[in-house]
């Protein structure tokens, strides 16, 4: 996924701390601010117990599939109402599902809609596939996890044509030769696991009051740039449109967000956020946190804050 602030590049450093600790096995690993999940994964994969939380619907659905989902999902249900037998098979019925519906992308983020996020074809495929998830889970074709399977599947699909430089605050003024290609959903590897893997989409600073980790990972955010308006578009197909429209506004389509800002990304609230974060998490054997040297919190806040 193409995501600003990702720590897939500092993962063998990051591995390197944390088994410094002695803190291995299938110790609990809380990632509190878990993004696009890369570091959960990774911690997974090396059979920690890992517990993922991000406030974001999007982060959520990812947190759901890579981390609390321990193998394939079964989709018995809706193997019987399509009458096919393998995983393989769903994914070729929604592909070549040509029942295109006029939906909320095409109508605001194609150029059908005056912004070009998306090719027109490409944004009646998303409509079109987010539509007949959402009809599965209401027919109760598909359980909660072979859900949040399928979202995760179209924003891996959504990531891979976007017309965007990285974030979605913003699109393209000509085409990215990604965005051209063809919008195609696929069958997503799942990481396996024997352990109680498990997803939250809560604040942080609540969640951390009920659980207890051996390892305590925290990768807040540290500038003034919200997560939820950066990557509104992957949160608008998370969501969905079905129940209540979003209201948009402005050249770029901008979903509302206020419900979804962080006070990490407030410079007058983030370091009383942080404070609070690390007194509630007193019960930690070890709290590991990735920072920026420019970011909102001085190095020398960061250190007290940790300290006391």
């Amino acid at each position: 996924m193409r995501y600003y602030g990702a720590k897939t590049k500092l993962l063998p450093f990051i591995e390197k701390v944390v088994k410094s600790t002695g803190v291995n096995g299938t110790s609990n690993f809380v990632d509190l601010f878990a993004g696009t999940t890369s570091v959960g994964q990774h911690f997974k994969k090396l059979g920690y117990t890992v517990i993922s939380n991000d406030t974001l619907e999007f982060s959520y659905a990812l947190s759901k599939t890579f981390i609390e989902l321990n193998q394939q999902p079964e989709f018995k249900k809706l193997k019987r109402h399509l009458n096919i037998n393998h995983n393989k098979q769903i994914f070729e019925y929604i592909n070549n599902n040509n029942d295109y519906n006029e939906g909320f992308i095409f109508k605001n983020y194609s150029p059908n809609g005056g912004r070009q996020y998306f090719t027109d074809d490409n944004a009646l495929k998303i409509d079109t596939h987010r539509l007949l998830i959402n009809n599965w889970r209401e027919a109760d074709y598909i359980n909660e996890l072979e859900y949040y399977y399928l979202i995760t599947s179209l924003l891996k699909a959504v990531n891979l044509v976007s017309n965007v430089s990285g974030t979605y605050g913003a699109y393209l003024k000509t085409w990215d030769k990604r965005a051209l290609n063809p919008l195609i959903m696929d069958e997503v590897e799942i990481i396996q696991s024997n352990n109680k893997n498990k997803a939250f989409k809560e604040d942080a600073n609540e969640l951390i009051k009920n659980i207890k980790p051996d390892i305590l990972y925290l990768d807040p955010p540290y500038n003034a740039r919200q997560y939820a308006s950066n990557y509104f578009i992957l949160e608008l197909i998370a969501e969905g449109w079905f129940g209540k429209k979003p209201k948009i506004y402005g050249k770029t389509g901008m979903r509302e967000y206020e419900h979804q800002k962080s006070q990490y990304s407030s410079k007058s609230n983030a370091l009383n956020a942080l404070e609070d974060l690390v007194y509630n998490a007193s019960k930690s054997k070890y709290i590991l946190l990735s920072y920026n040297n420019e970011g909102i919190i001085p190095h020398n806040s960061l250190i007290n804050a940790l300290e006391n």
